[in-house]
């Protein structure tokens, strides 16, 4: 019964322009993203309802409003609904979504409607549900629209065919507002709403996580930025913190942000955090409805990050091909992905390694091929092997492939260190962390892979790769000029299938390597150590997948000070807000701290030193170092 929008937006914004002198409140913004855009119903004929809950118990905004006047409804509609000549379309009110409502008989056009009620309904302590009813046709189907980037409490009750009212929390905002008489505008002239639109599965306990915050701009003026204070469960004082918008959040817009929050101290299932703005722009705001959202808090939350592996050949035809548009979406992503390759599966070349045809037991009963990519080594629905085929000339399949792992819960935590000595050629390293105890206590081993990785290794005789002299249909005309072997194993410090780890008390583990001496044709500005803990099954290809992963680069992201740009036509330069940005296009661009920890592109960062790798328009990659103030 849903349906994603990608048409709305315009007629949606310029319908709330023509209407903004109308005193309304509700929790769905006027403005907002096409994409952020939902259709409800159910896509047949049938009744179709909707109403939205504002509680003067939960929202000091109602609480201030009592005494005022409820004159009707401003709801949004994605078609005609000329329906009252049968009583079938009509704006309501009650006080429980299972009381009998006053109803406005009325139709709906497409658009924002604005419907009277006969008698206004005069705001007290109790509940107050508005909303709306048609008939859904098949013809025009899916006529209610919700606002999908931030579910309120209460903001979307919807009952079908009249079989009962159903509460959801994850369908969005419903596009239905209360309208107000004109005395109320004072009450919410000065708002800004706040609430976790999306976050990890998963948060550890009194430390910040990654995540998106729906504002809501209820003021009739641009925002430039707000105080945001964050109240986690468990926690006595808020956390506040400055938030400023890469352009001004528009009157009446809805939008996402992405930053960090911080979790509560208590641990739990659904632990709840309550945001609130408290200055806009500087001056005093006035109390908006708190934002809560409800997270799973516990020690054994990990940020995950994704492990992309390529099972390749410097004899396989078609392993460029698909390389190329790999790469360009591992590009575009926003997240951070570990990369690595296999030279095994195909045919053996110069970069194969001994052993390392022991992983091709990950091709279950198939028979091995190249190209091949494994995402996380997950089994994927309609796959027997966590190795899928990818000949396709675009990105998407492989951006909706990182999507799906990346949205999954990390069950281990991974910290690299190493030693490099410059004198002795060689690299030392150790990784550390911990496992999740209820994967522990069900009994799972863990295993731990860790390899020196080359990146941006370019085509000779040495190091050929065929495949590329293709000129047929669809191929990229700079395939050859663009291709380098990335990913490349330079030397392996575990076994190539993993050595399984001893935990400690607290199912923790720690494992030094030995020093190795480093092959002298690695360039070492595009070396990086690669780690992740995995599980081993080899009768059940299910039972493989990746628990976490993570690298360091070797140079760039460890010893900053001497870092040039490769690139001096390309500079970056640090927000008001603390964010990094290029000031130059570029194709994509990462960023790091001293220690090689990938900072999301849009982190409020601390002050220090920071790296940022990125790919000029021209396809070069070049490393430069930006300091925060």
């Amino acid at each position: 019964m849903i349906r994603r929008l990608f048409t709305l937006l315009l007629s949606c914004a310029a319908l709330s322009v023509m209407a903004q002198d109308v005193v309304h409140y509700g929790y769905a913004p006027d403005v907002m993203a096409e994409t952020d855009m939902v259709a409800q119903g159910q896509g047949a004929n049938g009744y179709l309802a909707g109403l939205v809950c504002l509680d003067p118990s939960t929202d000091p905004v109602m609480e201030r409003l009592a005494g005022h006047q409820i004159l009707g409804v401003r709801c949004y509609l994605r078609a005609d609904y000329k329906q009252a000549r049968n009583d079938r379309s009509f704006i309501m009110h009650t006080t429980s979504p299972d009381a009998e409502p006053t109803k406005k008989i009325c139709d709906f056009l497409a658009g924002w409607n604005e419907v009277y009620f006969d008698e206004p309904l005069t705001i007290g302590s109790e509940p107050v549900y508005v909303g709306m009813q048609v008939y859904e046709q098949r013809g025009t189907s899916h006529p209610f629209v919700s606002y999908g980037a931030a579910s309120v409490p209460g903001a979307c009750w919807i009952n079908l065919d009249k079989e009962g009212w159903i509460n959801y929390n994850n369908r969005g905002t419903l596009l239905i507002q209360v309208i107000l008489d004109d005395e109320a505008a004072p009450i919410i002239d000065n708002m800004v709403y706040a609430q976790v639109a999306s976050a990890p599965q998963t948060v550890a306990p009194s430390v910040t996580f990654d995540c998106e915050v729906y504002f809501n701009n209820y003021t009739n003026r641009s925002v430039n930025g707000v105080q945001l204070q964050m109240l986690g469960q468990g926690d006595e004082t808020p956390y506040t913190t400055e938030v400023f918008f890469d352009t001004p959040l528009a009157p009446r817009e809805g939008r996402n942000v992405p930053m960090q929050i911080y979790a509560g101290s208590e641990t739990g299932v659904s632990q709840w955090v309550s945001l609130s703005v408290s200055t806009i722009d500087g001056e005093v705001a006035q109390e908006a409805c708190p934002g809560l959202s409800y997270h799973y808090v516990t020690k054994d939350a990990f940020q995950r990050v994704s492990l992309v592996e390529e099972f390749t050949s410097q004899s396989c035809t078609n392993c460029p091909f698909m390389i190329y548009y790999l790469d360009k979406a591992m590009h575009q992503y926003d997240k951070e992905l570990v990369y690595i390759t296999h030279h095994t599966g195909f045919a053996n070349d110069f970069f194969t390694h001994s052993g390392e045809d022991e992983l091709i037991y990950l091709f279950g009963q198939q028979y091995s091929y190249n190209p091949a990519v494994m995402y996380d080594r997950r089994v994927f629905t309609g796959e027997i092997a966590p190795v899928n085929g990818a000949s396709v000339a675009e990105t998407t399949p492989y951006t909706d492939a990182f999507n799906i792992v990346t949205e999954m819960l990390a069950m281990a935590s991974v910290d690299i260190e190493f030693t490099h000595d410059e004198n002795a050629g060689t690299i030392a390293c150790s990784v550390s962390g911990r496992v999740n105890s209820e994967l522990v206590a069900a009994g799972v081993d863990a295993y731990l892979t860790v390899a020196l990785v080359e990146d941006s290794i370019a085509v000779s005789d040495k190091y050929f790769q065929v495949g590329l002299d293709d000129t047929g249909e669809g191929v990229p005309e700079d395939l050859q000029s663009s291709f380098r072997h990335n990913g490349v194993k330079r030397h392996v410090f575990t076994a190539h299938a993993g050595d399984l780890l001893t935990l400690g008390s607290e199912n923790e583990y720690s494992v030094s390597f030995d020093a190795v001496e480093i092959n002298p044709e690695c360039n070492l500005d595009n070396c990086r150590i690669v780690a992740f803990v995995h599980k081993v099954d080899k009768e059940d290809m299910n039972q493989n997948e990746v628990l976490n992963a993570a690298q360091r680069w070797i140079t760039g992201t460890h010893s900053v000070e001497g870092i040039e740009s490769d690139d001096n036509d390309v500079r970056f330069v640090v927000n008001a807000d603390r964010t990094i940005s290029p000031f130059d296009n570029v194709a994509s661009y990462r960023i790091y701290n001293v220690q090689g920890k990938y900072m999301p592109v849009r982190s409020q960062l601390l002050p220090g030193v920071y790296v940022v790798r990125y790919v000029t328009l021209a396809g070069n990659t070049a490393t430069t170092k930006v300091v925060v103030r």
